[in-house]
Parts: structure tokens; sequence; C-alpha cells
């Protein structure tokens, strides 16, 4: 069996290997791009493709994406009506487009972002020699085998600077277009980076769907938070249930920075979201709220790592899961708290609603904490719908199907609430919610 699964990931890894030589020869790429490409399928060959016992794919599968043979997606393209469908109305005149991870100036629109933000595409921004060679060296230290792929694919994704002292009112949204291809499933390897500068404030929504039925979307996204700024940040899942989708977030934090974020989970064939976290600098805080409602073989896995590396910085988690039928969730999530981090605040605690005796829910909460003088806590739980108060609402005249529903509703709600876009809530009602009242009808 050992030897079978060793056959399995060198298959993988030639298999992309093989994949990336496609991509040099169908692309004409600038030197500095072509960089980046190679410092990433060369990082992506050290780390190698993760096997069963891998430490940051504890709870994670990736037997079937080792064993599938994926086609390059050149990018592919996307009607105005799609777009329109995802663009939330407070974004209309503040979005970003990109269609397999290629962005699409004609889909989007920044009207409302003028003499606010700078916005480059990736092939551009790589004339910068000082941010080449960040990135190029950020690789080297890579440990995600996928963001690493990512590297090694990425071609036209966007930066995105705010301003310093930039007030932006108006939510910038990223909508995310994957849209498959004819035949065998497409990759595609989306990328963008925020830079937020000093003083700056920015609201941020990311949504990510699919316009086709099976591929793989390996998506890695950079927030650089310079002295004072502030993002308050949604994500959405929405694609494909067919679909693979891997996402990698960097966050790295300055002096007084906040970073308030909400991920809203849909699930698919198989979702993993990986948040790389630092509190730099004295004063930072991080929030992260998370919320996954699964059915059918869906699944969402997180692997979370939350680092302090200065005194005085606050961080908080609370991730919840629904899972009914054969459903699959996890949670992976380490604190790490530096020996000069002192008076660090940290709290983290995961909740599993489990509506199936053959869904499975695991949680792995841990604190790494190399500092005296803190305050950290976590936890983990997995329960049932509470019989208690499905018979107090029962016994209120409410049926039973109607009470589970309003139990289960209000487990996730208590996440979705926390999202400050008014648009956004109610697209989760619709996408999230409706599955636990179809459940219980």
């Amino acid at each position: 069996m050992a030897g079978a699964l060793t056959d399995e990931v060198k298959s993988a890894e030639g298999g992309f290997l093989q994949l990336h030589k496609d991509y040099l020869d169908a692309n004409s790429l600038s030197n500095d791009l072509l960089e980046f490409n190679k410092a990433g399928i060369e990082r992506f060959e050290s780390l190698k493709f993760p096997h069963p016992k891998h430490e940051m794919f504890t709870f994670v599968n990736t037997r079937e994406i080792a064993s599938t043979e994926f086609a390059l997606n050149p990018g592919g393209t996307c009607s105005a009506d799609v777009v329109k469908n995802h663009v939330y109305a407070c974004s209309e005149q503040s979005c970003l487009v990109l269609v397999d991870g290629v962005y699409q100036p004609e889909l989007s629109d920044l009207s409302a972002l003028a003499g606010k933000v700078e916005l480059a595409d990736f092939e551009k921004a790589f004339s910068d020699e000082k941010l080449k060679q960040s990135l190029v060296e950020s690789l080297k230290k890579e440990t995600d085998v996928f963001s690493a792929l990512n590297a090694a694919f990425a071609k036209q994704g966007v930066f995105l600077k705010v301003l310093p002292k930039a007030q932006i009112n108006k939510p910038i949204q990223v909508l995310l277009v994957s849209t498959g291809a004819e035949g065998k499933p497409a990759m595609s390897a989306p990328r963008f980076c925020v830079h937020i500068g000093k003083h700056a404030e920015v609201k941020i929504i990311v949504k990510t769907v699919g316009d086709g039925n099976s591929y793989f979307s390996n998506t890695v996204q950079d927030y650089f938070l310079d002295e004072n700024s502030s993002v308050i940040f949604s994500q959405v899942q929405a694609d494909s249930k067919e679909s693979w989708n891997f996402s990698k977030t960097f966050v790295r934090l300055n002096q007084y920075s906040r970073f308030k974020s909400t991920h809203a989970m849909a699930g698919s064939k198989l979702t993993r979201n990986n948040y790389q976290t630092h509190l730099c600098e004295p004063g930072a805080e991080l929030t992260m709220n998370g919320v996954s409602v699964l059915v059918d073989k869906e699944q969402v896995h997180q692997y979370i790592q939350v680092n302090h590396h200065a005194p005085n910085c606050i961080s908080h988690q609370y991730f919840k899961n629904i899972v009914n039928d054969k459903s699959r969730a996890s949670f992976d999530g380490t604190v790490v708290v530096d020996p000069g981090a002192q008076l660090t605040q940290s709290d983290q605690l995961i909740n599993n609603l489990m509506l199936s005796d053959e869904a499975h829910a695991d949680g792995k909460p841990n604190l790494m904490i190399y500092a005296d003088d803190v305050k950290c806590a976590h936890g983990n739980t997995v329960g049932q719908i509470d019989d208690e108060q499905l018979f107090y609402l029962e016994t209120r005249g409410l049926s039973a199907s109607v009470a589970k529903t309003l139990l289960t509703t209000s487990f996730a709600r208590s996440i979705i609430d926390t999202v400050e876009f008014p648009e956004v809530v109610e697209d989760l009602k619709s996408l999230l919610l409706s599955k636990l009242e179809r459940n219980h009808a």
C-alpha cells in the first residue's frame, strides 16, 4: 500500500511538472515573470506533493487531485450577465473580475476608486525589481506546496495598492470566476496582492464562483497592512460542487493595523483554505470568523496559523461548521506566540454541529506559547441538535422540522450576522441557510 501511495505522489508531481513545461511553451513571458514562475516550480519540486501523513494535510485527502490529469486553462471567457449576477450592488463601481486567473478590465469597474488606489497587472508589477525579489525570496520559505504551484503558473493576476490615508467607503469586490474546459478538468492560478497604505481604511469582498463543472482553482491572495491601516474582509466560496478549490491567504499586520474577516464556505468536491497571518508590530489586531454549511459529500478544510511576533497584539478566531449526509469539515489551527510577544491576547474556538451519523468533523486547535505574560485560550466542540431546545420549541407549537431549521440556522447566523455588508448577508442566506431549510422540509 505504501508503495502504491508513493507511486501516486510521484505521478502527481510528474503530471504538474509536465503541465508546467506546457505552460512555458504556450506563453511568451517576460524575463521577470519567468524568473518567478521558475522559482515556484522549483519550490514545488522541493516540497513535493503531499503524502497522506503530511502535517499540513492531516485531514485532507489529496489522492483524487493526484490521480487527475489536468489541462492548462488559457483563460476562458465570461459573459457580462455572469458578472452581474455575482457582483454585489454595493460594489458595482468598485469591482475587479478575474476569469480563470486572468484580470478582465472590460468586465471590471473601478470608477468609484479614482484617486484612492493604484492597479497594476501581474506582469507589469514585476518590472519593480524590489517587489520581484521580495516575492522570489518569500517563495524560498514557502511551506505550502499548492501555494508554490500557484507561483509556478501565475501570469495575469493583479496588484492593488490602497494609497495612504485613503478612506474607501464602497467595498472593493474581487470576483474570481472559473470556467472549466472541454475534456480534462482545467487548472487555473488566480493571484492578487493588496497593499494598504498608512492610515488607510478599506473594505474587501472576495467571491469565488464557477461557470463550469469540473475545475481546479488554486488561488493565492496577499494582504500587507501598513501602520494604522484597517481592512474589513469577507470571503464567499460558491464554486461548482464538482470543483477543487484551494486558497492560500497571507496577511501581514504592522503597528496598530486591524484585519477583521469573515469566511463563508458552501463547499465543493474538495475545498481547502490555508491562512497564514503575522502580527509583526505592537498593537496589531486580527479577527477571523468562519462558517461552513455542507451537505451530500461536500468538503471544507481550514488550515490556519496565527503568528504573534510583537507585544500587545490581539487575535480572535471563531469558526462554525454544520455537516450533514456524508460531508466533511476540519479545522487545524495553531497560534504561535514568540518569546518577545508579551501581553498577547488570543482565543480560538471551533464549534461543529453534526446532522448525520455519516458526516465527519475534525478539530485540532493548538497553542505554542514562548512568552510568560499572555492570555490565550482555545476550544473545540462537536455535537448534535440539543434535544432540550428542540423539545422546548415543539412545546411552543413548532413542528419538528421547523424547530430543527430554526436551531440550525441560528447556529450559522451567529457568524453570518458578523458580516458588515447587507448584500453579502442576503447572499449567504440563499447560499448557506437555504441548504438547512431544504434539509428539514
